[in-house]
């Protein structure tokens, strides 16, 4: 099997490991995706292991996103992804998914992703760096970590300097992977793929526009009735304002008494739910449109990820004090309301 190890986020370059060569590569140029194994940062698909005796893949699912401690706002957009491997699973969003799905269209077709936190656990099953990044699976949970954060680590951990000498030496390893169907009908006339039939596009587009003729005419009279039902229940309940654009006018009053809600009790309240999903929180403090946490983490890599985390949903905070004890490293971070 081929290896495609992305070299960032934007998921534009990349080393390719194939016959035993490696090169990078820029990913517009691989013109056969067959049998390659796409490595994307574990930042856009987060590997959790979940050992379980489930049946039930949507019971699987939401155990694995009740026990995440990745704190989204929108806990609804979160996804599982499933791999080959029963107990390996994914944790993205549907916007990285999309996001992903993009960058892969040009190949249109079926390919197996993986991220690099799961492929440097498998392939090598020691805690390695590689292009900056540490992966330590030595463990109870598999972590990535940037080398700046691995060097701010109090522990003594031993690592492997992974060279593309090693990489190459790679045997062919069952690695656990994720199928995305990355079929885009624009594809369809992409320069690169001139074999598709062009009677192909044809067909699908005159489906198209036959199935939106047809719903046009069975759903314009249920648009026109409901139209006439939301003018009629918004004249009744502010009859002086007279009625223009009704669906802009509802979501103007929507977005005003939503805002008139949200206090900073609310805001206040909110917060701490979600941090104490993934952090042991000592105390709580509110001064000034501030909110002062006092947390406990085990060492200083958990509470490295979590800033991070926090970081990366765009919170508003400041580290006020961290200090070591006998219990484990007590840190007081300050939130912007």
């Amino acid at each position: 099997m081929n290896v495609f190890i992305f070299e960032d986020l934007t998921l534009k370059n990349g080393v390719l490991l194939t016959n035993g060569a490696i090169k990078k590569i820029n990913i517009e140029k691989l013109t056969k995706p067959e049998n390659t194994l796409f490595v994307l940062p574990n930042e856009l698909i987060q590997y959790k292991e979940f050992q379980h005796n489930l049946k039930n893949t949507k019971n699987i699912h939401a155990s694995i996103l009740n026990n995440s401690s990745s704190l989204n706002i929108n806990e609804g957009d979160q996804l599982v992804l499933n791999t080959s491997n029963n107990y390996d699973f994914f944790l993205t969003t549907n916007k990285y998914q999309e996001d992903i799905k993009k960058v892969f269209s040009i190949f249109n077709t079926s390919i197996s992703i993986t991220s690099d936190l799961l492929f440097f656990k498998e392939a090598f099953k020691i805690n390695s760096i590689y292009q900056n990044n540490v992966f330590l699976i030595d463990g109870e949970e598999a972590v990535k970590l940037s080398t700046k954060s691995f060097n701010l680590l109090e522990d003594d951990l031993k690592v492997k300097n992974i060279s593309d000498l090693e990489l190459k030496k790679l045997k062919n390893i069952n690695f656990a992977s994720y199928k995305l169907n990355t079929f885009n009908v624009s594809s369809i006339f992409n320069i690169k793929n001139p074999i598709k039939p062009l009677i192909t596009a044809l067909v699908i587009i005159f489906s198209i526009y036959i199935t939106a003729f047809f719903n046009i005419y069975s759903n314009y009279a249920q648009i026109e009735k409901m139209n006439t039902t939301l003018k009629s229940i918004y004249g009744d309940i502010y009859p002086s304002e007279n009625i223009t654009d009704i669906y802009q006018q509802i979501d103007l009053k929507l977005n005003s008494l939503n805002n008139e809600q949200i206090t900073n009790l609310t805001k206040t309240v909110n917060l701490l739910r979600q941090l104490s999903e993934s952090v042991n929180i000592i105390k709580a403090e509110y001064m000034q449109e501030k909110i002062l946490v006092t947390c406990l983490f085990k060492n200083d890599a958990e509470e490295s990820i979590f800033i991070n985390q926090q970081n990366r949903l765009n919170y508003d905070l400041n580290i006020i004090e961290s200090k070591p004890t006998q219990l484990g490293k007590i840190t007081k971070i300050s939130y912007e309301l």
